[in-house]
C-alpha cells in the first residue's frame, strides 16, 4: 500500500515537471485561436534598456526606463523590466517592475493582451499596439494613473501583432521539452520507482533490515567490476593486445 501512493505521488511530480517544461517564455504569449505574440527581438540583452528616461505624455516630474523580455540595472534598479527616476536626479531610482513578474492579461472584450509588470507594491501597465512592419517600435509613457494605482505605458512594434514576429528571433525552442530531456525525466521516475517499490516489498513483506532491503543488493554490487572487466576486454581487443578475461559467473 505505502509503495502504491509513493509510486502515485511520483508520477503525479513527473506530469507536474513535463508541465512546467511545457510553461510558455516570459515574453511569448500564444493564443490558439489569434496566433503568437513574441516580443523577444524587441528589447536589448545588453544589461541597457530599449527605452531610457522617457518623458510622460503628462510630465509628474520622473522619467521613465523600459526594456521587454530582458532585464536591465540602472542606478538603484537591478535586473528590472521598469524603472521610474527623479528627473532633476536620475540617481535616484525606483523598480516599478521585474521580468519574472511578468503577466498576460486579457479580457473578454479585448483579446490583445497587457503586460503586467510588479515591483514590491508598485505595479506597471504596459499596452501592446499592433504597427505595421514599416513603422518603427516606440514607448509612450503616459505615467502614474491615481484612480487604477498604478503605472501605465503603450509599448508599439510590429512585433505585437499576432504573428508579427514569431520564431527566429526566440533563442529556445518553444515546442516543449526536447527528447533527451523527456527521457531523462522519464528514467528518473522509473528508478525512483524501482527502488521504493523493490525496498517496501523487502522491508514490508520479506522483513529484510539493514542493507538486505536494497533490491537486488548481488547484482548492483557487483556491477562496477562487471563494467571495469568489460571495458578492459574491449580494449584489449581493439589495441590487439592479449590478456585474460574471465567470464561472468
Amino acid at each position: 500500500m505505502i509503495a502504491r501512493k509513493n509510486v502515485a505521488f511520483l508520477l503525479f511530480l513527473f506530469l507536474h515537471q513535463f508541465n512546467i517544461l511545457n510553461a510558455e517564455d516570459p515574453c511569448i504569449y500564444n493564443l490558439n485561436t489569434k496566433g503568437t505574440i513574441d516580443l523577444t527581438s524587441v528589447g536589448r540583452t545588453d544589461g541597457a534598456p530599449m527605452w531610457k528616461d522617457v518623458t510622460p505624455t503628462t510630465s509628474d516630474n520622473h522619467v521613465y526606463s523600459y526594456n521587454p523580455c530582458h532585464s536591465f540595472t540602472q542606478g538603484e534598479c537591478k535586473d528590472v523590466a521598469v524603472c521610474q527616476a527623479f528627473a532633476t536626479d536620475e540617481k535616484l531610482t525606483y523598480s516599478l517592475g521585474t521580468q519574472n513578474s511578468i503577466k498576460w492579461k486579457t479580457t473578454a472584450d479585448d483579446d490583445t493582451p497587457t503586460l503586467i509588470y510588479t515591483s514590491g507594491e508598485r505595479t506597471s501597465e504596459v499596452k501592446l499596439r499592433c504597427l505595421t512592419s514599416k513603422e518603427p517600435d516606440k514607448l509612450e509613457v503616459q505615467g502614474y494613473d491615481a484612480l487604477k494605482a498604478l503605472y501605465t505605458m503603450t509599448l508599439s512594434s510590429k512585433c505585437v501583432c499576432w504573428d508579427g514576429c514569431k520564431g527566429g528571433h526566440h533563442p529556445k525552442s518553444n515546442d516543449g521539452p526536447s527528447v533527451g530531456t523527456i527521457f531523462i525525466i522519464a528514467l528518473l521516475v522509473l528508478i525512483s520507482v524501482y527502488l521504493i517499490a523493490f525496498i517496501s516489498y523487502n522491508k514490508f513483506k520479506l522483513q529484510a533490515t539493514g542493507i538486505e532491503i536494497l533490491p537486488h543488493r548481488t547484482f548492483w554490487i557487483s556491477l562496477p567490476r562487471y563494467s571495469s572487466a568489460g571495458i578492459l576486454f574491449v580494449f584489449q581487443k581493439v589495441t590487439n593486445k592479449k590478456g585474460d578475461y574471465n567470464a561472468i559467473p
